[in-house]
């Protein structure tokens, strides 16, 4: 069966294995019976990987959707909604255009979320956020406890460059996350109307660490005004020794209107940044073409640089803020109530402790009275990564709280829950509480697939809680997403996909627990199981 053909309230388990066809999903599910697509074991995820194909081309990988973009992406959504897609691993997509992404998602895709996914090693790691046919139709999505590393192409144009992740338009949300060491351009290079990027880690960018930069819709059809807006969060911005752009951290920039009628906004609060010793701006506000921007930065911890704030065009440019921990020697136009100093106090720098200490001038620091607080730091550096905690308070500079307690809390449960390893590191599981799946047997009454401890007081992503009561079984597919054919375990031909197990056989009725135990052994195919589920209200149940 097709991953393709998933229906509104599915879930597509995918077992343990290589999975080297692409995948075009159009389906248009509700809020409250979304498509749900994962591995079935998250510590020994599935893996999106098409460099079998000829020439290692996505362009020549097998897969159902034909038309000149096919190799945009190994996995793409045009006009979809409502789609989870959770703990896969995608890596090694590349084009013969050099333009390919491990997801791409574009013509008013809604509601996306992905979640616990690694992009490594692609063209891009994610693309996508065009507006739909209909023109108004924006798209959505929303990345949390994920990694992108390694993304980007040399063999791209400089003047199109690659990146960790590039964002064409719409509203995107990135959480709880983190990016490093992209390839050619930015971690994260940003063009959508409305975006938040809060809680991450972002190390080590090719170029520079990213940006607020033109709407491609607007910029192919620029009719009216446009406002683009940015909060930028808790994160940790580690610079590395060796950007190829020195002179600016996070630009905004009006690249592909100039002269039209637009405008950006950025928020910056509670960010940590550790620059590499120069004088590259923590913002850069890119407007000597006259474009309106405004950037208020509040409570930001600016180390291992003398510029804070950088503006071509003052006429047309607002700073604001207050309360941000500067070395001495940093201007401070348009700053109040700056906390200058040589040392900030963190716990441990070298070992990527940036916490500050208890006699940090950091703490009790922070200007409480502005909007948009903190309610989580993220967790923890870069070899326990990708989980956040809740934070004790608000009152310290800085993306860290010098009192916050606790073991991260990730994608699966109220402590960990299974992260699926972060490259490079030797442990294939962050945390040391998991969310364990269990099966109810024979019964057949509700057995917990995933369950997540929510907070109260942060977004878990949409997913809360799944039950099962009794899945509709499909067979595995083959590298062309084909059903095998019941004589001989093949289907239509082409390569089938490799796996680093048996599979596992789809569960039938009372006998869950017997038939999930039984390979695919002779098939030897990567397994994919479709559940029937229904949802309540933050509660899934199948």
């Amino acid at each position: 069966m097709k991953i393709e053909t998933a229906k509104p309230g599915d879930e597509v388990v995918l077992a343990p294995g290589t999975y080297a066809f692409r995948v075009y999903l159009q389906q248009q599910a509700a809020a409250n019976s979304p498509i749900y697509i994962h591995s079935q074991d998250p510590t020994h995820p599935a893996v999106v990987d098409l460099s079998s194909a000829s020439g290692g081309l996505v362009d020549n990988a097998p897969g159902s959707y034909m038309a000149g973009d096919k190799a945009r992406g190994c996995w793409q959504l045009s006009g979809a909604s409502s789609i989870h897609i959770d703990g896969i691993v995608f890596q090694n997509c590349h084009a013969a255009s050099n333009d390919s992404a491990g997801i791409r998602y574009y013509n008013g895709t809604t509601d996306l979320l992905i979640t616990n996914c690694v992009f490594k090693s692609n063209d891009n790691g994610l693309t996508g956020g065009t507006v739909g046919s209909d023109n108004v139709t924006q798209s959505q999505a929303t990345v949390e406890w994920s990694e992108f590393s390694e993304n980007g192409n040399l063999a791209a144009s400089a003047s199109s460059p690659t990146h960790n992740i590039y964002i064409y338009g719409g509203s995107f949300t990135l959480r709880y996350s983190y990016l490093h060491d992209p390839i050619q351009g930015q971690n994260l290079h940003c063009r959508a109307i409305t975006s938040t990027i809060e809680y991450n880690w972002l190390s080590r960018a090719k170029s520079y660490t990213g940006d607020l930069m033109t709407n491609d819709d607007y910029t192919n059809n620029p009719t009216g005004s446009l406002s683009q807006s940015m909060t930028f969060r808790g994160n940790v911005l580690f610079e590395g020794a060796t950007p190829a752009n020195g002179g600016q951290i996070w630009a905004l920039y009006n690249d592909e209107a100039s002269g039209s009628p637009v405008s950006f906004h950025i928020t910056m609060l509670y960010n940590t940044l550790v620059g590499a010793g120069g004088h590259a701006a923590l913002v850069h506000l890119s407007n000597a073409d006259g474009t309106t921007m405004s950037a208020e930065l509040d409570n930001n911890l600016v180390f291992g640089t003398t510029v804070a704030t950088l503006v071509e065009d003052a006429q047309h440019a607002t700073v604001t803020g207050s309360n941000n921990w500067l070395q001495t020697g940093t201007p401070t136009g348009g700053l109040t109530a700056s906390v200058l100093g040589s040392d900030p106090g963190f716990n441990s720098a070298g070992s990527d402790d940036f916490v500050p200490l208890a006699s940090s001038p950091c703490v009790g620091a922070a200007n409480v009275a502005v909007s948009g607080l903190p309610v989580a730091e993220y967790y923890e550096n870069e070899t326990v990564a990708r989980m956040y905690r809740v934070r004790a308070s608000a009152k310290d500079i800085g993306a860290f709280e010098h009192d916050t307690m606790g073991s991260g809390i990730g994608p699966y449960g109220s402590v960990d829950g299974g992260v699926v390893a972060t490259i490079g590191s030797t442990t294939t599981d962050a945390g040391t509480t998991d969310a364990a799946a269990t099966d109810a047997g024979a019964t057949g009454t509700g057995a917990t697939v995933v369950g997540v401890v929510d907070s109260g007081s942060i977004a878990m992503g949409r997913d809360a809680q799944s039950s099962d009561v009794g899945p509709v079984e499909a067979a595995p597919e083959d590298a062309a997403g084909m059903v095998p054919d019941a004589a001989n375990g093949r289907g239509d031909g082409g390569a089938r996909a490799t796996a680093s197990s048996s599979g596992c056989s789809c569960r039938v009725g009372a006998g869950a627990h017997a038939a999930a135990s039984q390979s695919w052994g002779a098939v030897g195919l990567a397994a994919l199981l479709f559940r029937q589920r229904r949802r309540t209200c933050g509660r899934e149940e199948a």
